[in-house]
């Protein structure tokens, strides 16, 4: 395991790909784990609950795996060829982690009253396996392999990786991931956030994506209800 942990991009003239995606994954992860193990076999509305929110968070981290292959991976390997070797074998990982995942949750989708209690509890088994494996990559994606795009482009070429990485987002999967990272970021983190959208946004537009991030009521600047709602 690589316990380094002193890589800050901040000092850097590069911004971080990873940081505040990476936080708010974890926050799904950790939220997706606690539902999971609070799930109980007996009360079918709350597995059909626990199986839509699974469903929900592969098809957000394979969009996330899929950005990094496309947008981060293919960078370094055509600036450092077999850069990126190694968060690529994990992401092959997590893809079959993702197909195990969703077996075991159409069989829990299945099973009788019997068999739901051993079924969930293997998935919750399978589902805390790929959050380990999930935090270390992470991880080794913020102290490795960010350090070396930070050596190896220069801002304004990071900065166009990252807007080609938004910009391929469709809007019904943005709306999630920017709960999931409004969620998990500090108060000032967030707050800068949404300013900056808010200043490189139609007015329109701010509005209807924050109206399905929030809710229609919010307005900008009420930031103890937008944490009422993500936090």
């Amino acid at each position: 395991m690589n316990a380094q942990t002193d890589f800050n991009t901040a000092s850097t003239a590069v911004p971080d790909l990873y940081y505040a995606v990476h936080k708010g994954i974890r926050l799904a992860n950790a939220r997706l784990l606690v539902a999971l193990g609070q799930s109980d076999p007996a009360d079918p509305a709350q597995i059909d609950a626990v199986l839509a929110q699974l469903a929900w968070h592969l098809d957000m981290c394979f969009t996330h795996l899929k950005h990094e292959n496309a947008k981060i991976h293919a960078a370094v390997d055509a600036r450092l060829p077999g850069g990126a070797d190694h968060a690529a074998d994990d992401h092959d990982h997590h893809l079959a982690a993702f197909d195990a995942l969703r077996t075991l949750a159409e069989a829990l989708a299945v099973a009788d009253d019997a068999a739901r209690p051993s079924v969930l509890r293997r998935l919750y088994q399978r589902f805390a396996l790929f959050v380990a494996d999930d935090f270390q990559h992470m991880h080794e994606e913020e102290t490795r392999l960010m350090p070396l795009i930070a050596a190896q482009f220069s801002a304004a070429e990071v900065e166009g990786i990252e807007h080609a990485i938004v910009s391929s987002i469709a809007p019904e999967m943005m709306i999630p991931f920017m709960r999931v990272m409004l969620g998990a970021a500090t108060r000032s983190e967030r707050i800068a956030r949404v300013e900056g959208m808010q200043a490189g946004m139609p007015p329109e537009g701010f509005a209807q994506v924050f109206a399905a991030v929030v809710h229609p009521g919010w307005r900008m600047g009420d930031w103890d209800e937008m944490e009422r709602v993500l936090c």
